[in-house]
């Protein structure tokens, strides 16, 4: 199952994020997600193991266990790099070990201070808060990402950026179920991060039921505008204000 983007290329809708994802651990974790079927892998700059990845990705592209086409990988650009985008996105191919990058994100829509190429540091100013670059548009960062898709290094790019237990009852599924079926069901694609063998199996498995109408509207006013990543703990900034 998958979303047609607006290029016409086709996104896996259940991907895997390796967010926080033990670097000793990502070898046997990627591989057996990709021999259960998964496709579609979310990476960043600033996860700080891309590398990592790239090595499994090679491993299962030599060995034949999955074709480069099939896959489906998305990383993301960090803030200090908007002023170097062109260099952001060759250092996370070479990390990859990957030609080009099916979608790549802009991490979040605001330029900071640069501090390195791949270093995905958050700068801080002498006031204490996150130290933004002024002199990078978002206009100009778009522009410079599209440049990446005209010189074939990427093909699509894009800005980034609770349950009740009756219902899993009711559906015989469990919390985390219901809420990637509710997010597919809304037409996003999900990105589920899991370390245990058991939960990618359970994550992928979200495809042979519905939430009816009433479910879906249920969990959406369970909305209390909370985030778990809040940046303006760490930048001294509400980024979502």
């Amino acid at each position: 199952m998958a979303i047609t983007l607006n290029n016409g290329f086709k996104m896996p809708i259940i991907g895997l994020g390796v967010w926080r994802m033990e670097k000793n651990l990502i070898r046997d974790l990627l591989l057996n997600a990709i021999k259960l079927g998964y496709r579609h892998f979310d990476c960043a700059a600033d996860y700080g193991n891309e590398a990592e990845v790239g090595e499994v990705l090679s491993e299962a592209l030599r060995s034949g266990l999955v074709k480069r086409e099939d896959l489906f990988i998305t990383t993301k650009l960090w803030n200090s790099d908007h002023g170097h985008i062109l260099e952001a996105c060759k250092d996370s191919l070479k990390k990859l070990k990957l030609e080009y990058l099916d979608l790549y994100l802009v991490h979040f829509p605001i330029a900071t201070r640069h501090t390195g190429v791949g270093t995905t540091d958050s700068a801080l100013g002498e006031d204490g808060v996150l130290d933004i670059d002024t002199t990078i548009s978002l206009e100009t960062t778009w522009h410079a990402m599209e440049d990446l898709v005209s010189k074939g290094l990427v093909r699509s790019i894009e800005f980034s950026c609770l349950l009740r237990q009756d219902l899993s009852k009711k559906y015989d599924k469990s919390p985390a179920q219901i809420a990637l079926r509710w997010g597919i069901q809304r037409n996003t694609v999900v990105i589920p991060k899991s370390s245990r063998m058991e939960r990618l199996k359970e994550n992928f498995d979200v495809l042979d039921f519905e939430l009816s109408d009433e479910d879906m509207d249920l969990i959406k006013k369970m909305d209390r505008r909370y985030r778990t990543n809040t940046p303006a703990k760490f930048w001294g900034i509400d980024f979502y204000a």
